[in-house]
């Protein structure tokens, strides 16, 4: 098997463990079993640690047999990258399902591909749930449960 080598600064090697832990993170995070071909990426990219002088954020759990962050890089990783993504995808999502409701409810059940017409009537509703959430939040949006 072909091995592939890096250089890296240790500030890149600082990025590349952020992004290796975060990638990692959004892989496993809904599963209930462990991406292991992931785990042994991130384990040999956080096996380094010593070697860009990171021991304040990354250590060696010898019991288990792994490397793991500090919690308190960890916590600010997740707070400065994750919360924002999930911010950002919660009205994106949130402007696509209401997207798709509004096309069935004018246009009926989807029937093969969009047409281009159909596909710009849905960038302009888009557009206009997506200005109509940015002036209100979520103040306006009902729910009309069975009574």
């Amino acid at each position: 098997m072909a091995s592939v080598q890096l250089e890296l600064t240790d500030k890149q090697y600082k990025k590349l463990v952020e992004a290796v832990f975060l990638g990692t993170w959004m892989v496993n995070s809904t599963k209930m079993e462990l991406d292991e071909e992931f785990e042994e990426v991130r384990e040999l990219v956080l096996s380094k640690y010593k070697e860009a002088g990171l021991q304040d954020l990354i250590s060696h759990q010898e019991q288990l047999g792994i490397h793991d962050l500090d919690i308190d890089f960890e916590s600010q990783l997740l707070d400065t990258y994750v919360e924002e993504y999930d911010e950002f995808s919660f009205w994106d999502k949130l402007v696509e399902k209401l997207a798709d409701k509004e096309m069935v409810q004018r246009f009926g059940a989807p029937q093969g591909k969009m047409t281009d017409e159909m596909m710009e009537k849905r960038m302009e509703i888009e557009e206009q749930i997506g200005e109509k959430l940015e002036e209100t939040g979520v103040t306006e949006l009902t729910f009309k449960g069975k009574e």
